[in-house]
């Protein structure tokens, strides 16, 4: 057996390894910090080579930044291997909703669910979108399906959005649009005088039947209403919910003015371009699921609220017959679409050819003649 030269013994002074008097700790010191350095990062992590921000056009606690964009996020981050980061960005976070728009075209965002809607007068195709469709076009969730995925709508909205360097990733539910009232509002005859917030072709509606409808931003609706600027409001149902407009609004009129009211993922179409193939695959397949959690959540929400939560707000619903839908369907929603293919189908082929396909659909289903 070999015996250690003298002096070549490891020994211990002062908590410090020494041999031949040497100080050995450095080496120790670097084995400690490589060992730490491997077991801390996981040997599955990949470094992000996109990161998006995603701006929602909702608020924290509303329906889709809690149960809707998360998944997504999360799906979109699991299945490509970490490849593509989004991170949430809440409405105005960023920039304003209004702003939005030129934002995702200089790609200083990437992704938002927004609206066409909200640029009908720049952007033609707005008028195709789902939330500025008159009343009871669609009547059920499979008719906006129909009409959105199957007969073309969001292939013309599409074409008409890559003109201006967004991609578009589809429509998607936002849940049903009602209104609500701090009166009983039993028929259309009851509209007259009736002060209202509500948006695009539903202010039109409410206006021809003699409301007065008045612009304001969601978050101010319940003090406007509550110090008597307003009798009621209207928009997709959850936002009753949300922000407890159950208190000054004790009637909710129904059944639902749009089945249902839409709003649509956009994508900035530099950074869209900037993604390898099987990374906008991933995109894509992750929208498949938005599309359908959150018709899933809007669905279940809303049976909840009516099977239970009117009860506990004491909130009475009120349900517009059969006679008062087709009046507002014959007297209102098809004028509309006619008045739309005129002025505006005139300059943009697209806008003809969607309202030529929605009528047929709306004949198709019996909803007019």
């Amino acid at each position: 057996m070999k015996k250690e030269a003298p002096g070549s013994a490891l020994t211990l002074e002062g908590g410090v390894l020494m041999k031949h008097g040497k100080l050995v700790a450095l080496s120790v010191a670097v084995a400690v910090i490589l060992g730490i350095f491997i077991i801390g990062v996981p040997s599955n992590a990949v470094a992000a080579e996109f990161n998006w921000k995603f701006q929602s056009h909702h608020t924290p606690g509303a329906l889709s930044t809690t149960y809707v964009i998360p998944p997504f996020i999360d799906m979109v981050r699991e299945k490509s291997g970490g490849r593509l980061n989004i991170t949430l960005h809440y409405a105005g976070e960023l920039v304003d909703y209004l702003e939005v728009f030129p934002s995702l075209q200089a790609n200083m965002i990437q992704i938002s669910n927004t609206s066409t809607l909200f640029w009908r007068g720049s952007l033609n195709v707005g008028w195709l979108q789902a939330g500025n469709l008159p009343p009871f076009v669609c009547r059920s969730l499979e008719d906006f399906e129909e009409l959105y995925y199957k007969r073309g709508i969001d292939r013309l909205i599409g074409e008409g959005l890559a003109e201006r360097d967004i991609h578009f990733l589809g429509s998607h539910s936002v849940g049903n649009t009602y209104f609500w009232s701090k009166k009983p509002i039993n028929t259309l005859d009851d509209l007259k005088g009736f002060k209202v917030r509500f948006f695009g072709a539903m202010n039109d509606t409410m206006e021809h039947f003699g409301a007065s409808p008045v612009m304001l931003p969601h978050p101010e609706t319940y003090m406007a209403i509550a110090m008597g600027t307003l009798d009621g409001s209207g928009t997709a149902w959850w936002l009753y919910r949300d922000l407890k407009l159950y208190e000054v609004c004790p009637y909710f009129i129904g059944p639902a003015w749009q089945v249902p009211q839409g709003m649509e993922l956009w994508v900035s179409k530099k950074a869209w371009d900037a993604l390898p193939d099987d990374l906008k695959k991933v995109v894509e397949e992750a929208t498949v699921e938005f599309n359908k959690t959150f018709a899933k959540v809007c669905d279940e929400q809303e049976k909840e609220m009516f099977a239970k939560s009117f009860k506990e707000w004491g909130t009475t619903y009120i349900e517009w017959g059969k006679d008062d839908i087709d009046r507002i369907t014959k007297e209102f929603s098809l004028p509309f679409l006619n008045k739309i293919e005129q002025e505006i189908g005139s300059k943009d082929p697209r806008v003809a050819e969607g309202i030529q396909i929605i009528k047929q659909f709306m004949k198709d289903r019996g909803y007019i003649n």
